[in-house]
């Protein structure tokens, strides 16, 4: 194999030959330059020649990150290393600049040789594996796939709606598979603890290292004592974690909750991650103002995370938790990431949708909502991989049905009972009840039946909400499953169209009929990943078109 070549950019010729020798020493070649112009016109010319940069910030009348930003333009996967004697405390925020790309990396000037040798050899092989999987990536789809299958088995469930709380999410990879993680796991009594993780990196090693932190996280909760443990507490065990199995390879940005609504409190420690966002009453909250948190895990060895880094933040009962990865700023309308999506924006949007979801009983689909909102004003480019929870106390709306379960007959027909339960009490007739009970049942074991494979559908779960709409029953399904007909029909239109959307839609035979004796309308639409079906079920017959209408 031909040796890698790494190119040295720095102003300071001393600095540039001492790096090349040690580089050299160990078996590599180089290229060295004091010019950011000569270092651009060397990559361009042939970006797949170089394994790895080496750079400074600081250098005349352009810096690092201005070079970072020309040489992303035609090369976007090629390892940048900064190396700089800034403090990374006191640098002006110059590190959270660097980590903003994926495939950059933080070495300080004063780094030990055999330190910076050994880091720099393993992101230059990893970034060499992961080349030769981009190139194979057509013949190893059905491999990566499966990966990508494995990693999903590993999150938990999508979503979950108990007596005390709840959570939603969104997951997607920039690619077949990711380097985020999400934890949420139940932590004492009605608490949870939620964890997110951006692993450094792309490709199979930021998988990889992903799901190492997932299976030492699982283990580690179920340790003696673990609900009574604190965001710092967590922090650094995982830290240790990395110091001792990851350290070599890479480090990972994380945001860690513990969300108990008893108290009506989140305690949380953001270690190189976007801050907790609070939604309170269509605002947001200013949670953070004395800028607590700390580095990201496993990127300096002697971090060690303390209770001044933890914020606790007192909720309502209508506040609403976000927490999300880097990833969801990274959204473009260009596919070179060059028109990135403004924080105003997503701001606007997150404070809306997450208002009237509290209101109406709609947070289930909320996220999802948020991200196809964000792709409808065009910022539908993946950069990075994306990953966002929703989460709060549980409130109860006033003639609104809400639940979420797993998708197996057991629960369907639990929740059906429950369904028949909540609308008795609510004094329907009992016509309605069992319209609503029938057309419930159906949808459900269509989506049981045809909506998802195999494999996954022990784990999926389904969202559902019921109301009274006059003398009418609003059900409304969400569930992750197979795309449906992107239509709105009328029951008792016979056309083709609505012929072929049932035909798709359901095949089990009794499912049109009983759909077009049932409802007044369906309605559908898609969120992302998310189908949302609305069923109008009249509470007894067809509902009679008023006088004076056709």
């Amino acid at each position: 194999m031909q040796k890698a070549k790494i190119l040295v950019l720095d102003d300071e010729k001393l600095i540039r030959l001492t790096i090349c020798a040690k580089l050299k020493k160990v078996g590599y070649d180089t290229v060295d330059t004091g010019s950011v112009e000569e270092a651009v016109n060397a990559i361009k010319h042939n970006p797949q020649s170089f394994s790895a940069v080496i750079t400074d910030i600081m250098m005349g009348d352009m810096d690092g990150f201005m070079f970072r930003d020309i040489v992303r333009g035609f090369s976007p996967m090629l390892p940048i290393f900064f190396l700089t004697a800034l403090d990374p405390e006191e640098g002006g925020g110059f590190l959270k600049r660097i980590l903003a790309d994926a495939i950059s990396y933080y070495l300080p000037k004063a780094v030990k040789t055999e330190t910076l040798l050994k880091r720099i050899r393993q992101v230059v092989a990893s970034h060499r594996v992961e080349q030769f999987i981009q190139d194979k990536m057509d013949d190893d789809r059905k491999s990566l796939e499966l990966a990508a299958h494995i990693q999903r088995s590993l999150l938990p469930v999508r979503a979950i709606q108990t007596p005390r709380g709840f959570y939603t999410t969104y997951w997607r990879p920039s690619a077949v598979v990711s380097g985020d993680l999400f934890e949420a796991i139940p932590f004492g009594s009605g608490s949870y603890l939620y964890v997110l993780g951006d692993i450094q990196g792309h490709g199979t090693s930021a998988a990889l290292a992903m799901t190492a932190v997932q299976s030492f996280l699982k283990n580690m909760v179920r340790r003696e004592g673990a609900p009574s443990m604190a965001p710092d507490t967590i922090a650094n065990m995982i830290q240790s974690f990395f110091r001792m199995n990851l350290a070599d390879i890479t480090y990972m940005t994380a945001l860690i909750c513990i969300h108990r609504p008893l108290l009506g409190i989140v305690q949380w420690i953001a270690c190189g991650a976007p801050d907790l966002i609070v939604v309170d009453n269509g605002a947001d909250l200013p949670v953070n103002p004395e800028n607590r948190g700390g580095l990201p895990i496993g990127l300096m060895p002697d971090t060690v995370y303390g209770p001044a880094d933890v914020v606790t933040t007192k909720l309502s009962r209508k506040a609403v938790c976000v927490a999300s990865t880097d990833g969801i700023y990274d959204l473009s309308r260009d596919t070179g990431g060059e028109e990135r999506l403004p924080v105003q924006l997503a701001q606007k949007l997150r404070r809306e949708i997450l208002a009237s979801a509290r209101a109406d009983g709609t947070l289930m689909p909320s996220i999802a909502k948020f991200v196809a909102a964000l792709y409808e004003f065009g910022y539908d480019k993946c950069v990075d991989d994306v990953t966002m929870i929703a989460f709060g106390a549980r409130t109860f709306v006033d003639g609104i049905f809400e639940s979420t379960f797993k998708v197996n007959p057991e629960d369907i027909d639990g929740e059906s009972q429950n369904i028949a339960s909540w609308c008795r009490h609510e004094g329907w007739p009992d016509e309605a009840v069992t319209r609503v009970q029938l057309v419930f049942e159906e949808k459900l074991m269509n989506i049981h039946d045809h909506g998802f494979d195999d494999r996954d559908r022990l784990r999926e779960v389904v969202s559902v909400r019921l109301k009274r709409v006059r003398d009418s029953a609003m059900l409304t399904v969400w569930d992750s499953g197979r795309e449906e007909p992107g239509i709105r029909v009328a029951a008792g239109d016979t056309g083709v169209a609505f012929e072929k959307a049932n035909m798709k839609m359901s095949g089990r035979g009794r499912g049109r009929l009983m759909l077009r004796e049932l409802c007044d309308g369906v309605e559908r639409n898609r969120y992302m990943n998310m189908n949302e079906t609305t069923y109008h079920i009249p509470f007894a017959g067809k509902a009679q078109p008023e006088e004076g209408e056709k």
